[in-house]
């Protein structure tokens, strides 16, 4: 890659100085070839040089190109600390700078990173290089959402003042997808009645943020999603949530539920419709009170019991009576039978703490303790373990540890030694956002066919 740069930047002189045109470099097919190949960065230097780069980079079909060869090296977004220690910036970073280095991070990256402040937006997800980022102005839901290609730094905003929620209503969960027959991104809200519990569904309303269509009712979401709130998964052209189908709110305790009366409502974005998908059969009879997080939440926004690893749908649970982490790949999208078990192993053996408990003056107490008084267990200090990826052809699984204080580590677990590698982040780094992002040239004002 940084000999293609090289090359170029030695040709662009030329350029400058008119010894030669651009066409007479390369023939046009590979000049477009090898320019795809370059990263966002060089790609945008190069458009200041003449209009002949310009109209080439911008074009459809060479973003599309583009696109397709940066799908191979994907990325992930982190949150930054910034002088104010206010977590800050959508940062793209490569898996190996994670791995190879305990300071990934750059001056200028930063700088020109997104300064957008965490407390002000949520980021709901991530597609052909467009983050989607939720505005919060109050707790019914969003008053607003952004489409940022941070290797782009466009920003399209998308008003929220369309959507009318009834007074008792409020938004409990999101989803953010491409719908790739429309050519259009869509951003799905779970709305909850407030009295929820007498028979009202759960709506799902939908919007094409690059459309100017407007907020739609579909088909109500087929489950209750009260005790597993989170974003939607986007995998294969469709969004996934945690669910409780036939759930009674004053029936049942939220962790005396077991795990086959927990199914994945999934829905298609072309059709706008639902299909419901079971968990493992190994897990029936198994309870969610052993697996669920501070404040009961099976599935909260930072910890998802759900997310993608090695391409598949698959199932993040980490038990605190055993002391185990395990998961479970769906390696045929949609075949239940095809469940796979890919990793169980002991907390200790990946060099995790025991939970412990702290004391009644922490500042965690209030949270803690209504966990103690409902099922007598705490998270230790390292309280979530999150599978970000795999790598080495699938051999190491790299996890996400997080503590209450907000340090990250990361653990490589080889799946064939069994053995566990252990790297310390700076402390700046406060999140790594558990699912891929596409560096991409896609712009953000208009439906884009990748």
């Amino acid at each position: 890659m940084r000999c293609y740069d090289s090359i170029f930047y030695y040709q662009v002189k030329k350029i400058r100085k008119g010894e030669m045109l651009s066409e007479d470099v390369f023939c046009e097919d590979m000049f477009r070839e090898i320019l795809s190949k370059l990263p966002v960065k060089s790609l945008m230097r190069f458009m200041c040089v003449s209009k002949y780069f310009q109209s080439l980079i911008l074009d459809p079909h060479f973003v599309t190109m583009h696109f397709q060869n940066s799908r191979k090296n994907t990325k992930f977004l982190s949150r930054y600390l910034n002088e104010r220690k206010i977590p800050c910036f959508v940062i793209p970073s490569p898996i190996h700078s994670l791995l190879e280095d305990s300071t990934p991070f750059y001056a200028d990256d930063i700088t020109h990173g997104s300064n957008l402040e965490r407390n002000k937006y949520q980021v709901i997800g991530s597609c052909n290089g467009l983050v989607c980022l939720a505005i919060w102005k109050n707790r019914k839901g969003p008053s607003m959402f952004h489409l940022l290609n941070p290797a782009t730094k466009k920003l399209l905003t998308c008003s929220h003042s369309s959507l009318k929620l009834a007074k008792e209503e409020i938004v409990v969960m999101l989803g953010f997808g491409y719908d790739d027959s429309r050519h259009t991104y869509k951003v799905v809200e779970i709305v909850r009645h407030m009295n929820f519990e007498y028979g009202h569904p759960f709506r799902s309303i939908v919007c094409s943020l690059n459309e100017e269509s407007g907020w739609r009712d579909i088909q109500n979401f087929p489950a209750n999603p009260t005790t597993v709130e989170g974003e939607g998964i986007y995998l294969n052209n469709t969004l996934n949530w945690l669910g409780m189908p036939n759930y009674n709110y004053y029936n049942y305790d939220d962790l005396d539920i077991s795990f086959d009366e927990v199914v994945i409502a999934s829905l298609d974005l072309e059709t706008e419709t639902y299909t419901k998908m079971s968990l493992p059969h190994e897990l029936d009879g198994v309870f969610i009170g052993d697996f669920c997080f501070p404040c009961d939440q099976l599935h909260c926004n930072d910890a998802p019991f759900i997310g993608i690893l090695g391409g598949c749908l698959s199932l993040f649970l980490r038990n605190r009576t055993t002391e185990y982490l395990s998961i479970w790949q769906m390696k045929e999208f949609g075949n239940q039978r095809s469940w796979t078990l890919l990793l169980n192993t002991s907390l200790q053996d990946l060099g995790v703490h025991h939970t412990i408990r702290l004391p009644a003056n922490s500042r965690y107490h209030y949270y803690l303790q209504r966990i103690l008084i409902q099922n007598q267990h705490f998270w230790s200090d390292d309280n979530n373990l999150i599978p970000l990826c795999m790598i080495e052809n699938d051999r190491d699984i790299v996890i996400i540890q997080t503590s209450f204080q907000g340090r990250v580590k990361i653990l490589i677990y080889n799946l064939r030694d069994k053995t566990v590698t252990s790297k310390k982040m700076i402390d700046t780094l406060s999140w790594i956002y558990p699912f891929d992002h596409v560096e991409s040239l896609v712009s953000v004002a208009a439906s884009s066919r990748t």
